[in-house]
């Protein structure tokens, strides 16, 4: 999986920032609401499925210690595989990363 860049990006430059495709579950039981509506509405099984693979969790200023986050767009393509650690410790070789309560992923060198 994942996206090919139609154009050069430079090092630094954001390459995504949540929207209003971005849904945060600010608790557990909220998400599992979601999930089963989800399951009552649509008739495809593997729609719910889907929607758990491209969960995660997330640190985010919101009242609660960690927050599940879905994209509902092509930014659930994006992630920055970290590897635990502050954002300055990790060292990996991810052409983007993503940091902030703001939900957004920058190149972290020319791509």
């Amino acid at each position: 999986r994942g996206l090919k860049a139609a154009r050069d990006i430079k090092e630094g430059e954001v390459i995504f920032k949540a929207t209003n495709n971005t849904i945060i579950f600010n608790d557990g039981q909220t998400l599992r609401k979601f999930l089963f509506a989800m399951n009552d509405r649509f008739s495809d099984p593997g729609m719910v499925c889907d929607i758990l693979i491209w969960a995660w969790v997330q640190d985010i200023p919101c009242g609660t210690p960690f927050a599940g986050v879905v994209d509902l767009d092509n930014g659930n393509l994006l992630n920055d595989w970290g590897l635990g650690g502050s954002y300055e410790e990790q060292d990996y070789s991810a052409n983007i990363r993503c940091k902030g309560a703001a939900l957004s992923c920058y190149a972290s060198k020319d791509i």
